[in-house]
């Protein structure tokens, strides 16, 4: 009894962390989106002079992923179903090898920090949809 009692405050207590970490990712996509699409080296390298036309393609790819993933956000806070965050998180995730591939094939160096934030994006989808399916499935259990 006590041990069920402590995993599932564990798990609440995880699941609260991974809310928060996942909000924190929407939220600094919105902002790094927003800095990037206006042409600041703020957050990414402004090699504009290097990728020449290419310059607007990352941008606005950028924000494109940004309009996707708040729209994921919305659709999974409004109807409680959390498990489009999964294939959101995969999908992040190989992202991080498909702009690798689109800098070779262009010939063009890409900011490392493309991979950074790519990364971060898809450990925080797979870590918030996966806590919230498995308790939501708790939550079932426990009924």
């Amino acid at each position: 009894m006590i041990a069920k009692f402590l995993n599932q405050k564990t798990l609440q207590l995880l699941s609260m962390l991974s809310a928060i970490n996942f909000n924190v990712a929407v939220i600094l996509l919105l902002v790094v989106s927003l800095i990037s699409a206006a042409g600041s080296s703020l957050i990414f390298d402004n090699n504009s002079e290097l990728y020449g036309p290419l310059a607007g393609n990352l941008r606005l790819m950028l924000v494109y992923l940004t309009l996707s993933q708040f729209s994921a956000y919305c659709y999974c806070s409004y109807s409680e179903n959390y498990r489009l965050l999964v294939p959101a998180g995969l999908f992040w995730l190989l992202l991080m090898g498909s702009i690798e591939f689109y800098g070779m094939v262009n010939q063009i160096p890409i900011d490392e920090d493309y991979g950074r934030l790519f990364l971060y994006l898809g450990l925080s989808n797979l870590s918030y949809g996966g806590f919230m399916i498995i308790n939501g499935d708790h939550c079932r259990n426990m009924d």
